[in-house]
């Protein structure tokens, strides 16, 4: 098993009664951005990005923000 860095994009919308688009209004990213890192789409973040989730949903911990996972190996 290895690990991985996950965002808690669905977890942070839904506490806050948000959907993407709310979360496209309150920023800088673009519903694609969005989408893509609340479907897990995306293998990197962006500085830039993290810092328009933190502001929009006023993160002072990151913990809110990334959860860490396990995940099975893929063997080829």
């Amino acid at each position: 098993m290895t690990k991985e860095v996950k965002l808690r994009l669905r977890v942070l919308l839904a506490e806050r009664d948000w959907e993407q688009k709310d979360l496209v209004a309150r920023t800088n990213l673009t519903s694609r951005a969005v989408s893509d890192m609340v479907n897990d789409r995306q293998k990197s973040y962006p500085k830039a990005s993290i810092n328009e989730l933190v502001n929009a949903f006023e993160i002072t911990d990151m913990n809110e923000l990334f959860k860490i996972v396990e995940v099975e190996n893929e063997e080829n």
